[in-house]
């Protein structure tokens, strides 16, 4: 069930990236563990806003009601990955979306249960992010920034349990 969808412009992807660039530059960069050294923030206002605007384009790639858990974005930089994982249950369904890179030629793939996705700017990948185990590889241009969106299915396993990533409403910080 992984799709790949276009989502938002290029505009937009353009103005997003603006905004993570700002913010990277006055919060601190990750210390430690597999993503150190790289900028990153949870449920920060222009990507909540996103995950709800984009919902029901998610849902119809998806074919299910969904409901948000929560968004955050990442920039990476030359020579960092990110390792083989699977997420917290928050994220049964995930979007990667790429919002701007430094090479225009390049791309920096993300794999899904080994199936490698490359997307340009504006366009995500939906996936199973508590089931699917997915990565990318090192970085070879200057910097990457995308943003992550999860959802859970409405009525599912998971619902209403992680409703917000139980949190009491979006654009809040997270519950203890």
């Amino acid at each position: 069930m992984n799709k790949v969808l276009n989502l938002i412009s290029r505009d937009m992807s353009d103005y997003l990236t603006s905004h993570c660039h700002t913010i990277g530059k006055v919060i601190d960069k990750v210390q430690d563990g597999p993503f150190a050294g790289c900028t990153n923030f949870y449920a920060d206002a222009p990507t909540e806003a996103l995950l709800l605007y984009l919902k029901n384009k998610i849902e119809e790639g998806y074919q299910k009601e969904l409901i948000p858990t929560y968004s955050f974005w990442r920039t990476y930089y030359k020579g960092q990955c990110c390792p083989p994982h699977k997420d917290r249950e928050s994220c049964e369904v995930s979007v990667t979306l790429c919002l701007g890179k430094s090479d225009s030629n390049n791309n920096w793939g993300i794999y899904v249960e080994g199936k490698e996705f490359v997307l340009e700017e504006g366009q995500g990948v939906i996936y199973k992010g508590c089931e699917q185990e997915h990565w990318r590889n090192d970085l070879e241009y200057d910097w990457h920034t995308q943003v992550f969106l999860h959802y859970i299915e409405k009525e599912g396993k998971y619902d209403p349990m992680f409703k917000y990533d139980k949190r009491h409403f979006l654009y809040a910080d997270p519950v203890g």
